[in-house]
């Protein structure tokens, strides 16, 4: 099946609707050496750009980071409640076309899914919390947790543009602590997290990928279904103020999964993705490697922090 998962997901940034910070979900990572290949030696193969689901270390470096957080919003004097990462969306799970029936089955498009994820940030402490501050209090929470201006870390995205943070606050010291190097941890995953995006481009961009669309295309269009892709046959089902009714959301997913079958679109896009995610890696090695190294290095400090108990 075509589950091609977030290598990284962007660090979140509290904002003016809630105190919450960088639910941050990395990959599997190999650990690379601090140096490169010796003279004459072929480097190692990199992990492809995508190429990994959210794993148990994932959910150890996110559980660290929210835990240093926490400790330093409360240094602060504010009060800031830890969250687990939350599971992948359709988009994340099925970035090109929805192929396992079983899921579909279940979830059709994950309407239901995105019901309870919008309940759960309704509910969420954070959020109450910070609503319920008074101004001057809010914005010394803003300045506490991301520092007083988005200025001390700069990144150059991949394909144009520039991205800036802070390094102060207690984003910045969460992940310093953490990682170590912030500014080499910033610019890599920074980049890294990019990358997915220009890999999904560069997908369905591929020949062989719009090939097979219109394959699918053919075969939606016989079961009734006139969609140009993949992607608006899921905005129509999801359109929030005509959403299709569960049991009609589940048989346009089920067309889906048999078209995608059919047409060879399933196939086509999970080695194209492999393809394109081996040449990206390659051409951003050194970032690759840097967000590697760091998030290996980082994996016995956060268990050294979730190990040292609950302590504010």
């Amino acid at each position: 099946m075509t589950r091609t998962s977030r290598v990284h997901r962007r660090s979140l940034l509290v904002s003016a609707a809630a105190v919450t910070a960088t639910a941050i979900a990395l990959s599997a990572a190999v650990m690379s050496g601090s140096g490169g290949p010796a003279p004459g030696e072929r480097p190692p193969p990199l992990r492809p750009i995508g190429a990994s689901s959210n794993t148990a270390d994932d959910r150890l470096l996110h559980d660290a980071e929210q835990r240093l957080l926490r400790d330093c919003m409360g240094r602060h004097g504010f009060t800031y409640r830890p969250f687990h990462l939350a599971d992948e969306s359709e988009s994340t799970l099925f970035p090109y076309v929805v192929d396992d029936a079983a899921w579909a089955r279940e979830h059709g498009y994950g309407s239901e899914l995105g019901r309870r994820q919008a309940a759960l940030a309704k509910s969420d402490p954070n959020r109450a919390y910070f609503s319920a501050l008074p101004a001057h209090r809010k914005s010394a929470a803003l300045v506490a947790a991301n520092g007083p201006s988005p200025t001390g870390l700069t990144v150059r995205l991949p394909g144009g543009g520039t991205l800036r943070r802070s390094d102060r606050g207690c984003v910045a010291e969460a992940q310093h602590r953490l990682y170590g190097d912030l500014g080499a941890w910033f610019r890599s995953s920074t980049r890294v997290n990019t990358l997915e995006q220009i890999l999904r481009s560069r997908v369905v961009a591929d020949a062989a990928y719009t090939k097979d669309l219109g394959v699918w295309q053919r075969c939606m269009g016989r079961a009734g279904h006139a969609f140009p892709t993949p992607a608006a046959a899921r905005a129509a089902a999801l359109a929030p103020a005509h959403p299709l009714r569960h049991d009609r959301e589940i048989g346009l997913a089920l067309t889906e999964v048999r078209c995608a079958g059919q047409s060879g679109l399933s196939a086509t896009a999970r080695r194209l993705d492999s393809h394109h995610g081996r040449l990206l890696a390659e051409e951003y090695r050194a970032d690759v490697e840097t967000w590697d190294r760091l998030r290996a290095a980082a994996l016995p400090r956060a268990r050294r922090i979730l190990d040292a108990g609950p302590q504010a």
